[in-house]
């Protein structure tokens, strides 16, 4: 075995228990977040920043943007993830047979979106606008909440499929400015406030981490059966 081949077989576990304690970091750093902007909510309390956030975006209302965030916010609801999530599950059973990540897929946003509803019946708070789209509850935001787990379950599965570094690349940076863009039009569309889609960011990590750690242990299991 040459030098640079015993170099790889080190490199790679390197990475993954780097990849492992990055991933626990994150999820205990969104955890945080989260229990806390949670107490804040329940014990009634004003989070800071919500009000500066929406005075900032307050000037920028234009036309063409408002038409700009209402096409994220339809690729968010229900109806958008429900679309693209069973292109994505044919696209995979065409081009993968990736049985697991199918049923990550549909189980998860089913489970994280019953959790959303779940959070947002026990918090009850309101939204900051009146009127139609008033009627459901705020916090956390649905939108971010399984916007990012969904969405973050396919930039998953589409960086394992993928070998070529420019197109992870371009994966790993048009998921994130696209997981950015949902939560933004949420506050941009005054449907949230900017704690719901913090808060809904960081309970849909936590969801995707719990996603992924499913998808790998039903891997592995696959794995342990066809080398029977």
């Amino acid at each position: 075995m040459s030098q640079v081949e015993v170099g790889l077989g080190r490199e790679l576990p390197n990475k993954k228990r780097t990849s492992k304690w990055r991933r626990l970091i994150l999820f205990i750093l969104c955890g945080a977040f989260f229990i806390w902007s949670f107490q804040q909510i329940m014990n009634e309390h004003t989070i800071g920043f919500d009000e500066s956030i929406r005075n900032m975006l307050n000037g920028l209302e234009a036309e063409t943007i408002i038409n700009f965030f209402h096409l994220f916010t339809m690729l968010g609801d229900k109806t958008g993830v429900i679309i693209i999530m069973l292109l994505s599950i044919m696209l995979i059973w065409w081009k993968k047979r990736d049985y697991p990540a199918m049923a990550v897929i549909v189980g998860g946003v089913i489970l994280v979106n019953e959790l959303n509803k779940w959070l947002k019946d026990y918090t009850g708070r309101e939204r900051p606008m009146t009127g139609p789209g008033a009627e459901s509850l705020s916090f956390p935001s649905g939108h971010a909440m399984v916007g990012l787990f969904f969405y973050g379950l396919l930039v998953y599965f589409a960086l394992a499929y993928t070998k070529q570094s420019g197109m992870r690349m371009f994966i790993v940076v048009f998921g994130v400015i696209f997981i950015a863009l949902l939560g933004t039009s949420r506050v941009f569309l005054n449907y949230h406030y900017p704690s719901d889609v913090f808060a809904g960011y960081t309970a849909g990590y936590a969801c995707l981490v719990l996603g992924v750690l499913m998808y790998e242990w039903m891997q592995a299991l696959l794995q342990k059966r066809k080398a029977m």
